[in-house]
C-alpha cells in the first residue's frame, strides 16, 4: 500500500507534485504522511512576497525553523523577493515574534552570536534575513531580488564565506538582481558565492562591475565555479574578478543590458578578452549579445579570435565583436580563421544591413571549407527587419542558396533576416541554468 513505503521514497513523490497546494492536501490527509512529508512543504521558499509585509514573512518563518531545525534543512531553494530595509517600528502595521531566547539558542557558540538585536527587534527585514539565511544548511539554490538599502544580508554573506565554514556548504547556483527598472547593483555583492565550495553557477541581472584597484594583482584561481550566466548587465571592465576567481569556467553568458543599467560604456571588449582567454582549455560556449556597444575611443570593439579555445562547442556573438570593424565599418578578419575545430554551433547576432552581404560571403565560405567538422547548426541574425532592404531580391536569393547549401552539408540554418526567416529550434543550449 501507498502508506507502507518508506519515507524516503514518499518524499521524492510528493516533490513531484508540482503545485505547493497539491502537496499540501497530501501532508494533511492521514497522520503518517503529516509526519513523513512535512519537510517537504519547505523544500522551495519564496520570502517577502510584496503582496505580505516582508517583516512579518520573515519573522515567522524563522521562529519556525528555530523550533524545528529539520525544516531548516529541508529547505533546498530559496527565492527573496525585494525585501523592507526600513527599521522605524512606527512605519510597520504587522505584529511580529521577537523572541530574545530562541533567537540566542539558535546562534549560541557560533560566529552569528554579535546581532544587531535592536534592529531585530525593531522589525528591521535585512537584520532578520541576515540571521535566518545562515541556518538554512541544506540550501542549494538561492534566487535574490536586492533592494535599495540592503545592508545586513550582504554583510553576511561576505562574513559567511570568510568566518564561518559552515553556511552555505551545499549551495550550488545563486543569483541575483536589482528590484528597480532602472539602475544596477554592483557585481561584486556576489564576489562572496565563490568562496562557497559547493558553487557552481551564478548569474545576474541589472548588474555592474567594478574594476580591481590600481596595483592589485590577478587573482589566483580558486572556486569552482563553472558557468556564468548575466542578463541586462554591463561590462566595462570584463568581469575579471568573477571570471579569474574561476578554476575552469566552461560557460559565460552576457546580455548587455545597456544606459538603462549604467551611464558608462555597455561594454569594452579588451578587459573582457583578457579574462576570457584565461579559459582557453576549458570554456565550452560563450555568449555575448546586446543591443548595442558603446565602446571608447582606445577599445577596438574586437572580442579577438576564437581558434584556440579548444573545449568551445557553443558561439553566439554580435558580428562586429567577432569580425573586428575599422573606421569606415568594414570588417577587419576573416571568420573562418577565428573559429575552433571543436566548434558544434555558431550563432551571429546583430548583423547590420551593411555587412550581410560580407556575411554570407563569410558563412559560405565556412560551409564550404569543412574547417569546422563538429558543426551542426548556423545562426545569422539582423539588427532588424526595417534596416533591411526587404526588395533586395538578390540578398534574399543568396539567403536561400545559403539554407540549401547547408541543408545539403548537413547543418542546420537559423535566420531572422528581413522576411528570410526560420526558427532555431534545434539550437540545444549548454547553460545549465535554462
Amino acid at each position: 500500500m501507498f502508506l507502507d513505503l518508506p519515507d524516503e521514497t514518499l518524499c521524492l513523490i510528493a516533490e513531484e507534485l508540482g503545485p505547493q497546494r497539491d502537496r499540501y492536501s497530501l501532508i494533511r490527509s492521514c497522520r503518517r504522511l503529516y509526519t513523513a512529508l512535512l519537510p517537504t512543504l519547505y523544500s522551495r521558499v519564496i520570502l517577502c512576497d510584496v503582496r505580505n509585509h516582508t517583516i512579518g514573512q520573515v519573522s515567522r518563518f524563522f521562529n519556525t525553523i528555530a523550533r524545528e531545525p529539520q525544516l531548516a534543512n529541508a529547505v533546498r531553494a530559496l527565492r527573496l523577493e525585494s525585501w523592507d530595509v526600513e527599521d522605524d517600528i512606527t512605519c510597520i502595521d504587522c505584529e511580529f515574534e521577537y523572541d530574545r531566547q530562541l533567537i540566542d539558542g539558535v546562534v549560541a557558540g557560533t560566529c552569528w552570536s554579535a546581532q544587531p538585536y535592536d534592529e531585530l527587534r525593531r522589525g528591521n527585514t535585512d537584520a532578520w534575513l541576515a540571521l535566518l539565511l545562515p541556518q538554512l544548511k541544506g540550501l542549494r539554490q538561492i534566487s535574490i531580488c536586492y533592494p535599495y538599502g540592503s545592508e545586513y544580508v550582504e554583510d553576511m554573506f561576505v562574513k559567511a564565506a570568510k568566518e564561518d565554514g559552515t553556511a552555505f556548504r551545499r549551495l550550488t547556483d545563486a543569483f541575483a538582481e536589482w528590484s528597480d527598472t532602472e539602475n544596477s547593483i554592483h557585481a561584486s555583492c556576489m564576489e562572496p558565492f565563490f568562496k562557497f565550495p559547493a558553487m557552481r553557477r551564478i548569474g545576474g541581472s541589472a548588474m555592474v562591475d567594478s574594476d580591481r584597484e590600481d596595483g592589485e594583482p590577478r587573482i589566483t584561481p580558486f572556486s569552482g565555479v563553472t558557468d556564468i550566466d548575466l542578463d541586462m548587465t554591463n561590462a566595462e571592465c570584463g568581469f575579471g574578478v568573477w571570471i579569474e576567481s574561476c578554476k575552469a569556467l566552461k560557460t559565460f553568458r552576457l546580455n548587455i543590458g545597456g544606459s538603462m543599467v549604467s551611464d558608462g560604456p555597455d561594454i569594452v571588449s579588451a578587459p573582457l578578452r583578457e579574462s576570457i582567454s584565461l579559459h582557453k582549455s576549458t570554456l565550452e560556449a560563450f555568449w555575448l549579445c546586446g543591443e548595442s556597444y558603446h565602446s571608447p575611443e582606445d577599445d577596438d570593439g574586437w572580442m579577438g579570435s576564437f581558434a584556440d579555445f579548444s573545449m568551445m562547442k557553443y558561439l553566439h556573438i554580435s558580428i562586429s565583436m567577432l569580425a573586428g570593424l575599422d573606421e569606415d565599418f568594414e570588417p577587419t578578419q576573416d571568420l573562418v580563421a577565428l573559429l575552433p575545430p571543436s566548434l558544434e554551433t555558431l550563432f551571429l547576432c546583430h548583423c547590420h544591413h551593411e555587412l550581410l552581404n560580407w556575411a554570407v560571403d563569410q558563412l559560405e565560405r565556412l560551409v564550404g571549407s569543412n574547417c569546422l567538422p563538429r558543426l551542426t547548426s548556423l545562426g545569422l541574425e539582423g539588427w532588424g527587419p526595417s534596416e533591411v532592404d526587404e526588395s533586395s531580391l538578390e540578398t534574399m536569393c543568396r539567403l536561400e542558396e545559403l539554407d540549401k547549401r547547408c541543408s545539403d552539408a548537413g547543418l542546420y540554418f537559423a535566420t531572422s533576416i528581413g522576411s528570410h526567416r526560420t526558427v532555431p529550434g534545434r539550437f540545444v543550449s549548454l547553460w545549465p541554468c535554462d
